[in-house]
């Protein structure tokens, strides 16, 4: 069996966006155009919360959500939350939520001939 190094980003935030079925490709779109591609998956969610109440003869409504989870760097955090927070109008009651989550250790498959550019470009700066 070969040896296999293992690669730790250390400097990395997640971000999750909790919005209104529908507009996960927006949300996608917004994240490339800034350069936030890692780690993006998108998955369908049901939760609960006011608009359950809203139901007819008080049968529950149920609340489709899709969850957005993107793997950004620290330098990115900041310009990709805004930028998602207003490609999805988050600042409309009912459209959904945006947190951000400090990772302590990712770790994703980086080629040999990457790592050789960070290092080159390393020894530069």
């Amino acid at each position: 069996m070969s040896e296999q190094n293992i690669t730790y980003l250390t400097d990395v935030s997640l971000l999750t966006c909790v919005v209104q079925s529908g507009l996960s490709e927006v949300i996608l779109k917004a994240a490339r155009d800034v350069g936030a591609t890692s780690g993006a998956i998108s998955h369908h969610a049901r939760g609960t919360g006011v608009r359950e109440r809203l139901g007819l003869l008080g049968v529950a409504v149920e609340a489709e959500k899709e969850v957005i989870s993107i793997l950004v760097s620290s330098e990115q955090r900041d310009l990709v939350y805004d930028t998602l927070y207003r490609a999805a109008d988050m600042n409309i009651p009912g459209r959904g939520f945006i947190y951000i989550t400090p990772l302590e250790k990712a770790s994703i498959y980086i080629p040999e001939s990457m790592m050789a550019q960070l290092d080159t470009s390393e020894e530069q700066a």
